[in-house]
């Protein structure tokens, strides 16, 4: 592959710079690019489409933050392309954005010689073959408006983005995402459960997230009722964490369906990865992703994991080791699973066990980090 070793690097946020969301991962992509930028002389500049309180980590790395709006597909905004030239920008890491972009020709002709895309968007897409397949292929290769390279977060994606994208295998670069590790919390299960006003002889299935119908918390309040028919003496509280579009709409299937003593929905918690701690278990209903951090930091705090029978929600998961795949549109079979784990506290506790040691071992943000590494070595 062509390497591109003058000139600085532009980093591009979707966001602006308060917003959280899952971009501590990209900020770490973001520090680490930096490093390598600067080790070679050169400077990475981040563009914020404004700029309000900067993350610590963005703070705290030699970045240079900047307010740029990097429009989608229309002309270039006379500011960037002046940016571009003024600070020799000749590479951009892009996260989350199209392979295809007319907009890339502009970007090339202001100075531009290589970008690269992050992918993280979720979603499971059908293989594209025959004549719109061919069409898709012959456009995704066209020089200038197209991306030079593909970071995917998992190698599934890596498929979804050669089989449905159809991009170029060979520009098509595997980063399997990763956390740190989940540490055990100074606080007390039993504190834990006081702060949710959940009794102490509760047991505890969780799901962190964005109160948004794609993440179907709506799914986990009816597995909730299912549950209270099969097993009408379990002892189970269902915790959801996370605040959205959704919320209100989710309050009132809770009082609908009578469920308050059965579901929490706590809003946005700043302490979400504590709470791990108090749980059992834990459930993840997306109808998609491109290689979920919740279901991972879930695996990190030893719990076992209930997914559907989706391809991208379940990577991580092994069917009866580390957790459970439920028909993905059933709550009577995700119910089934719960009730088989509140009842055999041996098997969950090894599912747990072995969900850590899979977290551990294959999704660390250290192993991520070493590969990420390895793709800027070879993508700068």
């Amino acid at each position: 592959m062509k390497q591109h070793d003058n000139g600085n690097i532009l980093l591009v946020s979707n966001y602006p710079s308060d917003v959280g969301y899952a971009w501590w991962l990209m900020e770490h992509f973001w520090v680490l690019l930096a490093e390598h930028f600067k080790a070679r002389g050169a400077k990475a500049f981040l563009a914020y489409p404004s700029i309000n309180q900067l993350p610590a980590a963005i703070q705290d790395s030699c970045i240079t933050p900047v307010e740029l709006e990097m429009t989608g597909s229309g002309a270039l905004p006379s500011n960037l392309k002046t940016f571009i030239k003024t600070n020799n920008i000749r590479h951009m890491y892009l996260t989350d954005r199209s392979w295809f972009n007319p907009q890339y020709a502009a970007l090339r002709q202001a100075g531009v010689k290589n970008i690269v895309v992050h992918d993280h968007t979720p979603g499971d897409r059908p293989v594209i073959g025959g004549l719109k397949g061919l069409i898709k292929a012959v456009r995704h290769r066209l020089p200038l408006v197209c991306a030079d390279s593909q970071l995917c977060v998992s190698p599934l994606m890596r498929q979804r983005s050669i089989s449905n994208g159809r991009l170029p295998g060979e520009r098509c670069h595997v980063v399997q995402n990763g956390i740190p590790p989940i540490q055990s919390s100074a606080t007390s299960r039993s504190s834990l459960l006081e702060s949710l006003g959940i009794p102490d002889d509760r047991q505890v299935c969780i799901t962190t997230g964005r109160a948004h119908p794609y993440k179907r918390f709506d799914f986990i309040i009816q597995t909730a009722a299912e549950l209270q028919k099969i097993e009408p003496d379990n002892q189970l509280v269902f915790v959801l964490i996370g605040d959205g579009p959704d919320f209100n709409r989710l309050k009132q299937q809770v009082q609908d369906l009578k469920l308050q003593e059965r579901v929490r929905l706590t809003g946005f918690r700043t302490d979400a990865k504590a709470l791990l701690g108090a749980a059992d278990i834990a459930m993840h209903a997306a109808l998609g992703e491109g290689f979920s951090l919740s279901i991972v930091e879930y695996m990190s705090a030893g719990l076992p994991v209930l997914v559907p029978d989706i391809p991208s929600v379940k990577q991580a998961i092994d069917h009866e080791d580390n957790g459970f795949v439920y028909e993905k549109d059933s709550p009577a079979s995700a119910a089934s699973y719960i009730a088989a784990l509140l009842n055999d506290d041996s098997r969950r506790k090894a599912m747990g066990d072995s969900a850590r040691n899979k977290a551990s071992s294959q999704y660390s943000l250290d192993n991520c980090s070493r590969e990420f590494i390895r793709a800027c070595q070879t993508l700068f």
